[in-house]
């Protein structure tokens, strides 16, 4: 990990709160996300992000025992104009977590 700092976190505090419980609220160019993890009355873990639009998609979703599964999931996708976090993270705006 290059461990830059993204506006508002450093890439490495980003990903390590998603193996907690999280909500993130970041910009990435001209659009806003939320990233939720959270863990399920049966022991799995899931990580979502939707973008924040009237429409609300969600982007990623992932659900699994392992956590550290779903967020090298995360990690791997690419969400960001067929980008990974790693190679978006200059173009991201943290704004809470």
């Amino acid at each position: 990990r290059s461990g830059k700092l993204m506006n508002g976190n450093t890439i490495d505090e980003f990903i390590n709160s998603l193996f907690i419980n999280c909500d993130k609220e970041f910009l990435y160019k001209d659009k806003r996300y939320m990233l939720q993890g959270w863990l399920n009355k049966d022991g799995t873990y899931t990580l979502r992000m939707n973008e924040i639009s009237e429409e609300s998609p969600v982007v990623f979703l992932v659900t699994n025992k392992d956590r550290a599964y779903c967020v090298q999931k995360f990690e791997e996708a690419l969400l960001f104009d067929g980008k990974t976090i790693y190679d978006a993270e200059d173009d991201i705006t943290v704004e809470y977590d």
